[in-house]
């Protein structure tokens, strides 16, 4: 009895620790689209779309230690419509992926290589980039027990709607040594601005594991 207890513990611990962080997270694949309606504080209806979500696992072509590589889909939206008390001076819309790791070596690394609109800025404060840049290869570090918002693409929005759809990009991480799975989770966001107010309004998918 004493060692059906022992290994009943055990295992617990260990379910504990892999859901660390992403509690929950779903296995990669597609995932269902998603919208929201906020109201801006000038009266402006902001709807925010998320589309074609897909996460494609695959075994790092590094074969490293504590390597996983992945390709991403998504398609973000972004419409400003109705009758504001203001009118929009700048609106631009953001979309990516929010990157982390449960443990790491000595700063886990990401790489992403992605099409025309892939772009991300590892600056302090983040500079704003406008349109689409050619950016082929992305890197940067992760922290032990944090997370990175990969920006994929920004586009500003010059009438009332922008979108902004990557496939394919690919996404390689390194040095993630923990008992869970590096996580990924989408991001639409879109940042407007008047003369009298400042709103940003994000919408998120559902975290999941590479």
């Amino acid at each position: 009895m004493r060692v059906v207890r022992v290994v009943s513990v055990l295992a617990a611990v260990v379910a504990l620790l892999l859901g660390g962080g992403v509690a929950g997270a779903a296995p990669g694949g597609s995932f269902a689209d998603r919208s929201i309606v906020r109201t801006s504080d000038d009266g402006w209806k902001v709807r925010l779309g998320k589309f074609g979500e897909r996460v494609h696992s695959v075994p790092a072509l590094s074969s490293g230690h504590g390597s996983y590589e992945a390709f991403l889909d998504l398609r973000g939206t972004a419409e400003i419509t109705g009758r504001g008390s203001s009118p929009v001076d700048a609106a631009v819309l953001t979309t990516g992926f929010q990157v982390a790791c449960q443990w790491q070596m000595d700063g886990v690394q990401v790489g992403v290589t992605g099409g025309p609109t892939a772009q991300m800025s590892i600056s302090y404060p983040p500079a704003m980039v406008i349109g689409a840049q050619v950016m082929p290869s992305i890197s940067t570090t992760l922290r032990n027990g944090t997370s990175t918002d990969v920006k994929f693409a920004t586009k500003q929005l010059r009438g009332p709607k922008a979108g902004a759809r990557m496939e394919g990009v690919r996404v390689e991480i390194s040095g993630c040594v923990g008992l869970a799975k590096p996580a990924v989770r989408a991001y639409v966001r879109v940042a407007m601005s008047t003369a009298v107010n400042d709103n940003t309004f994000s919408l998120y998918g559902k975290p999941h594991h590479l």
